[in-house]
């Protein structure tokens, strides 16, 4: 027997409550962990986290009862120990358990907190009832209850704690914080166990209880640094793997974010932010995908195309062009509902998919209000800018049953919108796509054209109304294909105009026709006026006047000896820029007139406007001035316009002698028609001029 002392062991007491505050604050990290943590990783953490915390509550009871002012045999048989120490992991378990959940409401926190206390005055009770004290051991009940309540209040305090940390997600928490919470719970734990401890009453009227002096606190104090060593490995490891979620999830989120913007990227449009084709397609699957050909199920699909676009970007700069096309964008998203899709799918091309149950009439609606909307001019800048647009529409399941014809048979329909005169929609309907499958198919060939030089010009003479003689000629384009035959320019221009091809085309035959004139003179004809037609587009490109300068310095024809002609349609699209780019030509001493006088938008007002040297009267008024008083009145106005503005007359189509002789009575100057000859190619054109000036050969 050794000798009673009285007073707690400081140097126990300090190193018990050091065991607390690293049970404690490895228990808030183990909790986090148990909560990010997944499947297989989640059920370690629960596991080993349960051994861990229990052996450190159990630590500290241990070390506590050693630093109380008694000692006590150890106990022989190590059962009730051992389930001391079960009691410590399962009520670690069963809080680990809890702080899974996402939230801690006040019965959770009771319950859950009530039980934990209960299993930790176990623990405690049940390793008391295991030393050997030499007798029955009795409690103080008022210390006794205290215990429980330090233990259940604690309890719940280490739940509110963890949730009030917060330490899910990566969340970054400050040390003080976690380190001052751990510090409260360590000590509420350690109060417990000196309180249980101090409950206890020992036998025989408080004497030392009877133990063996075998074993040293030594014991205490390595049970102590095995346990601390165990939990701070752990709360090591844990900081680790948390570290590693926290990249890892960082890492993901850059991922996601990263393939959110690339999925933005590859099915949005950049200038307008609406979606491309790629969404566009996918809504037509999600739509087709579900089934069923009800009313309920109806759709429509909508290809929105804008009118003569290229003459505007190519005239006024790409900038303005993709001002325009965002205006455009807006005003689309005003036009249909919020169930519709709106898709950009090209340069001014826009396709818009309806939600379902939308009928022929509510589609009828929808395109109506697209055309309205932009046939309404746009500000951009200090232009004012007036389009139209062409609008096809196909159906489900009238019109196709798949979204490839869905989509060919609603761009079918648009071009129909186009070829009936534009700023209208119109539905698709059997036939047109034949129409569809010729125009592709003519730009495809039109395309090989350009590119094999199978492109020719033909040439009609112009000749003075009074001496007969051979005023000037002017280059036509021809194409005989292969596989088409002969294409008409009314065929040629709008797919050239359409597709930008009209470009190179126009540059092409404005080269060739002046290179064709100097041949001609080289040979030893006179040098003719060479006159060549001009598009809208080549008009209002940027670059004209630069391309024309560069053509006649090519060709080393004098400016006086072209002739640029353009229809008041073309002139009338963009009056200020045209008059802009007129003036510039002819300040070259470029001969500048109007063709087909009388059947465009003739502005009488804004035609004085132009220095322009010569009307051409269409072949539509001539050919009836000997027959149609309409026309004889029509085509004796145009002249007497002609001479008020000191300008030169040329008739086209004229065929017969009397129609000659009306021109000549009202004093037009020249003429063009086969009364004197037809178009004819270059080498039946030199013929015609080899036999009109036989002494210049």
């Amino acid at each position: 027997m050794t000798d009673a002392y009285i007073g707690y062991d400081p140097t126990l007491i300090a190193l018990s409550l050091l065991v607390a505050v690293t049970a404690s604050l490895a228990g808030f990290y183990l909790a986090a962990r148990v909560r990010t943590s997944q499947g297989l990783a989640r059920k370690l953490w629960w596991a080993g986290g349960s051994l861990v915390m229990g052996l450190g509550i159990w630590s500290t009871h241990f070390i506590g009862t050693r630093a109380a002012p008694v000692t006590a045999d150890l106990p022989r048989d190590l059962l009730p120990t051992l389930v001391s120490l079960t009691f410590g992991v399962l009520t670690s378990a069963f809080a680990l358990a809890i702080v899974q959940t996402r939230m801690l409401g006040a019965c959770k926190m009771l319950l859950g907190g009530s039980v934990m206390g209960v299993g930790i005055a176990l623990l405690h009770y049940v390793g008391i009832g295991a030393l050997h004290v030499g007798g029955a051991t009795s409690y103080d009940p008022l210390l006794f209850m205290l215990s429980i309540v330090i233990a259940v209040s604690g309890s719940m305090g280490a739940l509110w704690l963890s949730f009030r940390l917060k330490l899910e997600k990566g969340s970054r928490i400050s040390l003080w914080k976690i380190g001052s919470s751990a510090l409260v719970m360590g000590v509420a734990i350690a109060g417990m166990v000196y309180t249980a401890v101090a409950a206890v009453e020992l036998p025989q009227q408080g004497a030392a209880l009877q133990i063996g002096a075998t074993v040293p606190d030594r014991l205490a104090f390595t049970i102590a640094f095995v346990a601390i060593g165990i939990m701070l490995i752990v709360l090591m490891l844990s900081v680790y793997d948390a570290h590693l979620a926290s990249n890892n999830a960082r890492l993901a989120a850059s991922l996601r974010k990263a393939n959110y913007e690339l999925k933005a990227l590859v099915s949005r449009d950049p200038l307008t932010r609406l979606p491309n084709r790629l969404l566009l397609e996918e809504r037509l699957d999600a739509l087709l995908a579900r089934g069923g050909r009800g009313p309920e199920k109806e759709f429509a699909v909508f290809f929105v195309d804008l009118d003569r676009f290229k003459t505007i970007n190519d005239s006024l700069g790409h900038h303005i062009g993709d001002e325009l096309i965002q205006q455009v964008a807006a005003r689309l998203k005003v036009a249909v509902r919020n169930s519709d899709m709106l898709a950009r799918v090209g340069g001014d091309e826009f396709m818009i998919v309806s939600a379902e149950n939308t009928d022929k009439a509510s589609s009828a609606m929808i395109a109506q209000r697209i055309v309205s909307s932009l046939g309404k001019a746009f500000q951009i800048d200090d232009n004012l800018i007036r389009i139209t647009t062409s609008v096809g529409i196909s159906r489900y399941p009238a019109d196709g049953d798949d979204k490839h014809a869905l989509m060919i048979h609603a761009d079918a329909a648009m071009y129909f919108a186009k070829d009936a005169g534009r700023n209208m929609f119109k539905f698709f309907e059997s036939g047109m796509i034949s129409m569809t499958e010729k125009r592709a198919r003519l730009e495809s060939r039109l395309r090989d054209a350009i590119d094999n030089d199978a492109l020719t010009l033909a040439y009609q003479p112009k000749v003075n109304v009074i001496t007969g003689e051979i005023a000037g000629v002017e280059a036509l384009l021809r194409w005989h294909d292969a596989e088409l035959g002969q294409v008409t320019p009314d065929e040629i221009i709008p797919v050239a105009e359409e597709t930008g091809l009209i470009l190179p085309i126009g540059e092409w035959v404005l080269k060739t026709a002046c290179q064709q004139s100097m041949d001609w003179h080289a040979q030893g004809y006179p040098l003719l006026k060479m006159a060549v037609n001009l598009s809208a587009i080549q008009l209002n490109n940027r670059n004209f006047v630069e391309v024309v300068k560069r053509v006649l310095k090519e060709t080393q024809l004098p400016p006086h000896c072209l002739e640029l002609e353009l229809t008041e349609s073309a002139i009338m699209q963009n009056p200020d820029r045209a008059s802009m780019i007129l003036r510039r030509l002819r300040k070259l001493g470029i001969a500048l007139s109007i063709d087909d006088f009388g059947t465009g938008y003739s502005n009488l007002s804004q035609l004085k406007r132009f220095p322009i040297s010569c009307l051409k009267i269409d072949r539509s008024f001539t050919s009836g001035v000997n027959s149609d008083i309409q026309d004889a009145a029509i085509v004796k106005a145009v002249v007497a316009l002609a001479h008020s503005l000191n300008l030169e007359v040329v008739a086209e189509g004229i065929e017969t002698q009397e129609q000659l002789a009306f021109i000549r009575e009202i004093k037009g100057q020249q003429y063009q028609g086969y009364l004197c000859s037809k178009a004819l190619s270059s080498e039946d054109f030199q013929a015609f001029l080899k036999a009109r000036f036989p002494v210049n050969v």
